[in-house]
């Protein structure tokens, strides 16, 4: 015990070594965990309750029917058909104060209220197409933040949000109803025009009537109108329930052949939680073990060190009839205290750190309490093993050193 008190600079350094080891891995596997909760948070946000069904290219367009089954599903929030044009056709805006024309290749979709309530899709001014809209084949659109803006609309729905200007798809005018800004992770809404289903469906929508080839403008159509690629049913789900609406969703959409549709669900969660954390701690847990393995080291060292400069101490003590047992155990012991310091005091900094970490961050504080315990208890043990080749080298000493010096 002299030594480890006796020698207080050198016992410092050598609870610091296992101290540091300790607390990178308590802060490695509390911060980790930390993080994929955070990760797994915003991924439930972003994804975890998104629901996409494809439809075939070949198949007619889905009505209403469809849809409504689909919304009686149970854990479905909200339901809807959106499709995509095919090409991004020349979109102008004519503007009624200044009468000047700014074309613009832009995506154009269609969609209905239900798939922009389940996109997440919120008015950042005027108002989205209703169900009204739809029912009635109005010829009205909403645009992107980014659309307006390079379509020049944006300081003019500014300096007056009721201004309502028009834009011209296929040479067919729409009159702007609002702007939105895309969620995010939803670039296909990025740069969009949207108009009604009802233009995609074939159904009454501007888009959908006859007009003269000559009339219309020549990019992304056909015969005066937009192509428009397959249907998607898109559906916004309760946490928890995408599994099952992912399952359920293509019978009660298409009863007749389910099969033929493509059901897309998110990840499940508790494999995507998993396999962030585990492969985030294990390449930090390689770097705490590094620090764990000089930290042990150091205590070897230290101890030898000890063990040289003891001779004639260890000498005196097996002359007197100290056993090679007892040697070892003193010098067991003293590694055994030196590291069982080390891991009190690193699986304190170790808790430190992980809380002021994710409190930084705005995280949830995730650390398992059993870790508080394994730290001092993982300290003990890596000073007890690195103490084994000192202890040993104690124990070869013969009586006869005593007698040196």
């Amino acid at each position: 015990m002299y030594a480890v008190l006796g020698r207080r600079l050198r016992s410092l350094l050598t609870v610091l070594g296992i101290a540091l080891g300790i607390a990178a891995a308590l802060a490695t596997t509390g911060i980790t965990a930390s993080a994929a909760d955070a990760v797994s948070g915003r991924f439930d946000a972003l994804k975890a309750t998104a629901v996409t069904v494809r439809f075939p290219n070949e198949a007619a367009r889905p009505g209403a029917a469809a849809i409504t089954r689909a919304r009686k599903l149970n854990g479905v929030r909200s339901a809807g058909f959106l499709c995509v044009a095919d090409e991004r056709p020349s979109v102008s805006a004519l503007d009624p104060r200044f009468d000047r024309a700014t074309p613009q290749e832009l995506r154009v979709l269609a969609a209905d209220d239900g798939a922009l309530a389940a996109l997440g899709v919120t008015a950042r001014s005027g108002r989205l197409p209703d169900a009204g809209h739809i029912a009635r084949g109005d010829a009205v659109a909403v645009v992107d933040t980014v659309a307006a803006k390079a379509l020049g609309l944006d300081a003019l729905l500014e300096q007056d949000p009721e201004a309502a200007p028009a834009v011209y798809l296929a040479g067919r005018p729409f009159t702007v109803i609002g702007t939105f800004r895309a969620p995010t992770g939803e670039t296909r809404l990025t740069g969009s025009v949207v108009v009604p289903y009802a233009d995609c469906a074939g159904d009454g929508g501007v888009l959908a009537r006859p007009q003269p080839a000559s009339g219309a403008d020549a990019a992304g159509k056909e015969g005066g109108r937009l192509v428009f690629g397959s249907t998607e049913a898109v559906l916004r789900t309760e946490l928890g329930a995408a599994q099952q609406v992912g399952l359920e969703a293509p019978l009660a959409l298409r009863p007749e052949g389910p099969d033929r549709l493509a059901a897309i669900v998110p990840a499940d969660l508790g494999s995507f939680r998993g396999g962030v954390e585990s492969e985030t701690r294990a390449l930090f847990l390689g770097l705490a073990g590094v620090s764990l393995l000089i930290g042990a080291l150091g205590v070897s060292n230290t101890t030898y060190v000890s063990v040289v400069e003891r001779r004639s101490e260890i000498g005196l003590r097996r002359a007197v009839g100290a056993g090679r047992a007892a040697v070892s155990a003193q010098f067991l012991v003293e590694c055994g205290l030196l590291g069982l310091v080390g891991g009190v005091l690193g699986t304190a900094v170790g808790v430190d750190v992980t809380a002021g970490t994710a409190l930084a961050k705005g995280w949830l504080v995730v650390l398992d309490p059993r870790l508080t315990v394994a730290g001092p208890l993982l300290g003990l043990a890596v000073g007890m093993l690195a103490g084994v080749y000192p202890a040993l080298a104690a124990a070869r000493v013969a009586p006869a050193e005593t007698l040196r010096g």
